[in-house]
């Protein structure tokens, strides 16, 4: 955004005054929407550089018969300069608001005062902006402690005070959102914070596009209508034999419960076949257990051998448009030469997961680099770990670098799972997922994710929008049980949640 603010200032020769104004006023009519039918005051906190200037603008706009408007200023007014200056002399002149120096209030005690004088609306934040790093301090901290504690929706400017827009994190004092009103475009903090307090994020239209002056946008948001648009068509003339066979090679003994998982969510997702192929024990377990699925094997025992199974397995892939490989699968070094193998032998897309990752550790992307059809990874930050040679902490302290890393280097789609899952594509654009809840914290739920992607690879989803498509549907398929349910969903509930959401979708 800083990057974009420049060019449409140089080259578009739009001053950075007018966005300055465009954006405050978009910041008051989110204000405007959030406390509409709520008597009470409105406390604009403001700092000194850009965010507080949109602070004023926002003040200035809200100021009207009717509703008291009142500013702080969290920096002395000798500090407050350029554009910011400019809008708060245009503030004065026009009068209607309150403006008091609080610079010197380092006690947070007195900023709770001045707060909780009269009953409030709103407390909007408009201390630090994109800018800011580090802790927050002195007279801003106590502030932030402040409008913290204070009634009335709490509504940021652009990003939370506190908050770094970059990676979503805080050290120390972070000013707590409802609602944060952010300029042009989300921050990748904004969605990739786990426990980032930034409440629904809306963005202000500052009226130009931003991709349009800063080139191609490398890192996105999924969204209902663009994942709506990705869905496999619905053709009524289909039949189970033109929607897809799914060969999920999952299970073993006493692990066929992912290989049942995995398979349940690729038929719920559509594929109009499903062959589960396991051990022979496996097979056995699977059988009591399945309607729906076939079942098949690919090894007599337990100990794999690998010639043998390599070939049942190629077989059974020559009958399947996909094939979903690792739920359960025997963790020996027989079996561990077979996903080696196939994972870049066979010739049809494949979705990998669990133990078929952890087969593939380190020498995953020279091994997938020179695979003969599409492949998506779906590790989560442990599995993303050994993949990597990274401890866990490593992988999450950059969960969009790691990600695009391997991706590049694997030339797979690769799906870093958790709150706000990433995909990443080999050309190096990133996704990222607007789902961060605990319900899908659950055993299984990540076999089940491998199924949805394996049936969408099945119907002729190219293995990027799979991955975009499963990861959506599976992540909103947990945040509807979760009001229900709460941590009491299981991952068995997923899949007939997750055929909604996608029959939700296509309309």
């Amino acid at each position: 955004m800083r990057a974009a603010d420049q060019a449409i200032a140089r080259a578009l020769g739009v001053p950075t005054l007018r966005l300055m104004e465009t954006a405050g006023a978009g910041v008051a009519d989110v204000v405007r929407r959030e406390i509409a039918g709520v008597a009470g005051e409105v406390v604009i906190v403001c700092g000194g550089g850009s965010n507080g200037g949109d602070g004023f603008v926002a003040a200035r706009h809200l100021a009207r018969p009717g509703l008291p408007v009142r500013v702080l200023l969290a920096a002395p007014r000798a500090k407050i300069r350029g554009d910011a200056a400019a809008a708060l002399a245009a503030l004065e002149a026009a009068g209607g608001a309150v403006i008091e120096e609080g610079s010197g209030w380092l006690d947070e005690a007195i900023w709770r005062r001045r707060l909780g004088d009269a009953p409030l609306a709103a407390v909007v934040d408009a201390i630090f902006g994109t800018g800011f790093h580090g802790p927050v301090r002195d007279v801003p901290a106590a502030a932030v402690a402040a409008m913290n504690a204070a009634g009335g929706r709490k509504i940021a400017i652009d990003v939370p005070s506190g908050l770094d827009a970059d990676t979503g994190r805080s050290v120390g004092a972070v000013f707590r959102a409802d609602v944060t009103a952010t300029m042009g475009a989300r921050k990748l903090g904004l969605c990739i914070g786990e426990s980032a307090p930034v409440g629904r994020v809306e963005v202000v239209d500052l009226g130009l596009p931003v991709e349009g002056v800063v080139g191609r946008v490398r890192c996105r948001l999924l969204d209902a209508p663009g994942i709506a648009a990705r869905l496999p068509g619905r053709n009524p003339d289909a039949h189970k034999g033109s929607k897809g066979h799914v060969l999920v090679v999952a299970g073993s003994a006493g692990k066929t419960g992912a290989a049942f998982l995995t398979g349940t969510a690729a038929l719920r997702s559509g594929a109009g076949l499903v062959t589960v192929a396991s051990t022979a024990a496996g097979q056995a377990a699977l059988d009591a257990k399945v309607v729906e699925l076939m079942t098949a094997r690919h090894s007599e025992s337990e100990e794999i051998e690998p010639v043998a199974a390599e070939q049942a397995i190629e077989r059974l892939a020559g009958k399947a448009q996909a094939v979903a490989l690792g739920p359960g699968i025997p963790t020996g070094e027989g079996m561990r030469a077979v996903v080696r193998e196939l994972a870049w032998r066979l010739t049809v897309p494949m979705v990998i997961d669990a133990d078929g990752l952890n087969a593939l550790g380190t020498d995953a992307a020279d091994i997938l680099a020179r695979a003969r059809a599409p492949r998506v990874l779906t590790p989560h930050p442990g599995e993303m770990g050994r993949l990597l040679g990274l401890s866990i902490a490593e992988v999450q302290d950059d969960r969009i670098g790691r990600a695009r890393a391997l991706a590049l280097a694997s030339k797979a789609v690769v799906v870093l799972k958790g709150a706000h899952t990433i995909v990443a594509a080999p050309g190096g654009d990133v996704f990222i997922n607007p789902a961060a809840t605990s319900a899908l914290a659950t055993a299984g739920s990540g076999d089940v994710l491998t199924g949805v992607v394996g049936a969408l690879l099945a119907r002729g989803l190219d293995a990027l929008s799979a991955a975009q498509v499963g990861v959506y549907v599976h992540g909103a398929a947990g945040e509807a049980l979760a009001p229900r349910l709460g941590d009491g969903v299981l991952a068995g509930d997923l899949p007939l949640e997750i055929a909604g959401v996608m029959a939700h979708l296509a309309g």
